[in-house]
């Protein structure tokens, strides 16, 4: 059922095919870098993060995929007299499957900036119909984020990464079944007789952890232009599924993600 399968990267191109739409995504990782910005500023980051759908936990194989992300995050904390306060937003999913969350987070650099450790909480509420098929969800988080840089530079600064997160999810979704009212598929369209329609609830909390390698760009300037930020991410956690429209056992995905930051701010 297009609106209810999970994809993982490497199949993608199946959606195109006849792969059901995805309802719910749900992202592995906030995608914030734990290394706090040289002075107050700005930064936007787009990309795709690690994650799943929601709708994948009623088909028989759930998947992970690539959720699309764009974030803002503002450092503010020699402004306001809070060091390591920093305020975000991000909105994720896409064809109007796009959750808006807020993210308070504490970055702190240490040991002359070669390390840093972060922590972040989020949360919200979504929903979406399509297709026959839609959901409910309230979403609340928090993450642990640490980054350690390779090597000191000026112009390309390799770092590496890696972070937990757990969230506390509560979902109610309904949806178009196979014959037997086992697992999700797409709602069949006229002149095709009806298809049998589910309804289920999810409430639980579930895990994830990331790891990834970074490249920090013309970081520590003087200027207004603080640098940029390209990273790769891999994750892995544990999601619902759902059997004949009552919860089993929690299933495994593993999944990647890509993003492209940068960071503004005043001169010194």
């Amino acid at each position: 059922m297009r609106n209810l399968q999970l994809l993982s990267t490497s199949s993608i191109l199946l959606m195109a095919a006849g792969a059901c739409t995805t309802l719910g995504p749900t992202p592995a990782t906030t995608g914030l870098s734990a290394r706090p910005m040289d002075r107050d500023g700005l930064e936007a980051q787009v990309g795709l993060v690690p994650g799943h759908h929601l709708s994948a936990s009623v088909v028989a194989s759930p998947e992970g995929t690539s959720v699309e992300q764009l974030s803002a995050a503002a450092q503010v904390d020699e402004w306001l007299g809070l060091p390591g306060l920093v305020l975000a937003v991000r909105r994720f999913g896409r064809d109007g499957d796009t959750p808006i969350e807020p993210v308070l987070g504490y970055r702190r650099a240490f040991g002359d900036g070669a390390g840093a450790l972060a922590g972040f909480v989020y949360g919200g509420r979504a929903g979406h119909e399509e297709r026959g098929a839609s959901y409910r969800v309230r979403r609340l988080g928090a993450e642990l984020a640490g980054d350690l840089r390779l090597a000191p530079s000026r112009w390309v600064e390799p770092h590496v990464f890696g972070g937990f997160n757990l969230h506390d999810l509560d979902a109610r979704g309904a949806f178009c079944t196979d014959a037997d009212g086992q697992w999700g598929q797409d709602c069949s369209t006229p002149p095709d007789p009806p298809s049998p329609v589910m309804e289920t609830e999810v409430r639980g909390r579930f895990v994830a952890a990331h790891v990834g390698v970074a490249a920090e760009l013309l970081r520590h300037r003087h200027g207004w232009f603080q640098g940029g930020r390209v990273a790769f991410t891999a994750a892995g956690g544990t999601m619902p599924h759902v059997e004949a429209g009552a919860r089993t056992r929690d299933e495994a995905y593993f999944s990647f993600g890509l993003t492209l930051a940068v960071a503004v701010g005043a001169s010194p």
